[in-house]
C-alpha cells in the first residue's frame, strides 16, 4: 500500500512539472526589463570613465620616502611608581 501511495506520488510530482510552467506574471517581467535597463546603464558609465595613466618605473622607483620617528629609550611613566 505504501509503495502505490510513493508511486503515486511520484508520478504526480513528475507529470506536474511540464503542466505547471507559469508566464512571467506583469510585475515579474517589469523587475527584469527594470533590471535590464540597470545593466546597460551601468555599462555605459563604465566606458564614459577617463582612463588612469599608470605611473612610470622611474617616478615610482624616486618617491619621496618617508622619515622615521626617532625614538629615544626612556623609563616608563610607571616604573617610578613600583614598590619594591
Amino acid at each position: 500500500m505504501n509503495l502505490l501511495l510513493l508511486l503515486s506520488a511520484l508520478l504526480s510530482a513528475l507529470t506536474g512539472v511540464g503542466a505547471s510552467a507559469r508566464q512571467a506574471q506583469p510585475a515579474q517581467a517589469v523587475a527584469q526589463q527594470a533590471r535590464a535597463v540597470a545593466i546597460v546603464s551601468a555599462a555605459r558609465r563604465v566606458a564614459v570613465r577617463p582612463g588612469q595613466v599608470l605611473a612610470a618605473l622611474i617616478a615610482s622607483a624616486a618617491a619621496p620616502r618617508v622619515a622615521m620617528l626617532t625614538l629615544a629609550p626612556r623609563e616608563p611613566i610607571f616604573a617610578g611608581r613600583r614598590r619594591v
